[in-house]
């Protein structure tokens, strides 16, 4: 989190919204849900992705990946600004080989 803050502040400081705050909050909600290892905004602001890294249950169970779905699909829909936020998830996980592949999601 601390290269978020550090990014953030650069951003901040350069008048770039490199992490808008609508994107911290939904990260920072993410990163307190045990297993999730990091959440954070891919590129330079645009306020159209945020990425999480977490570990994957045993015996077929995805916990944590059920208690990101469940804050992300009761995140609210509206920002302080009044703007309208939609989360949508796009689960990938690394396929046998190269790249990522898409995964259904039950959430």
């Amino acid at each position: 989190q601390k290269s978020r803050l550090l990014f953030k502040t650069m951003g901040d400081l350069a008048c770039v919204p490199v992490e808008p705050d609508s994107q911290t909050a939904l990260a920072n909600a993410t990163m307190d849900i045990p297993g999730v290892i990091a959440a954070g905004v891919p590129g330079a602001g645009g306020e159209d992705a945020l990425f999480v890294l977490y570990i994957k249950g045993t015996n077929g169970e995805d916990v944590v990946r059920d208690k990101i779905g469940h804050l992300w699909k009761n995140w609210p829909t509206m920002n302080d600004l009044g703007s309208s936020i939609l989360v949508c998830p796009l689960s990938v996980r690394s396929c046998s080989g190269w790249g990522l592949c898409e995964t259904d999601l039950a959430w």
